[in-house]
């Protein structure tokens, strides 16, 4: 018996030295690409934004130009992803919040959302994180390309050790069948929930609501 605690208490010794290892690796690797790429990047896309308003004539700048954001964008998603400080939910509700608005920004579409008032305290999986933004994500880029809608609502809700999100538009609704065949993204969506353990309900009554009711307990980091 005696051996046996022994040789647990090593082992819980080891992996608590590998964890420390690892989130400090992930945040080595989050500074540096905040720290080299992405000024290198900010600045070739300030340089883009001027190449397309100094020569609206040439369509190729415009085009660079919007490479380049999304591009940006993926950046930092991955800087987000890789910092260990962003493990938490409340990072997560906030981080989802200011990318979804800013993905209707520049749109016709009138964008609102309703967030909790109190956060618990949980860190979560970094996969778990990334997973649950990237399903709204989605959401709100099949939105953009095929709701031909006015109005997106972002609503997150914590209730009863659930996380749950849902977005919803007012336009013309869609056959998740038909979605799914045709390729805009809901298997990837159904695959992520799947991943998180979460329920996926798609409900279409003037717009579409895509809910996602994510347990948390098989999401918290250990």
């Amino acid at each position: 018996m005696i051996r046996y605690y022994k040789r647990a208490k090593k082992f819980k010794k080891k992996y608590k030295n590998q964890a420390v290892l690892i989130r400090t690796e992930r945040d080595r690797i989050s500074g540096e690409l905040h720290d080299e790429i992405g000024s290198g990047l900010t600045a070739i896309k300030l340089y883009a934004e001027h190449a397309a308003r100094t020569r609206p004539d040439i369509p190729e700048l415009g085009e660079m130009e919007e490479m380049v954001n999304e591009t940006a964008i993926k950046i930092r998603e991955i800087i987000w992803s890789s910092n260990t400080d962003s493990d938490n939910l409340e990072s997560l509700i906030y981080f989802i919040d200011e990318q979804i608005r800013k993905l209707f920004e520049h749109t016709d579409i009138i964008f609102s959302s309703e967030l909790p008032e109190h956060i618990p305290l949980i860190e979560l999986e970094s996969q778990s994180r990334r997973d649950c933004y990237l399903i709204i994500k989605e959401i709100g880029h099949n939105i953009l390309k095929h709701a031909n809608a006015t109005t997106a609502k972002l609503l997150i809700e914590i209730e009863k050790n659930q996380l749950i999100l849902s977005l919803k538009d007012n336009g013309i609704g869609f056959d998740p069948a038909v979605q799914k065949s045709s390729g805009v993204g809901m298997e990837n969506i159904r695959v992520r929930a799947e991943r998180l353990r979460a329920g996926l309900i798609i409900e279409n009554y003037r717009g579409t609501r895509v809910r996602i009711n994510i347990p948390m307990k098989h999401n918290i980091a250990h």
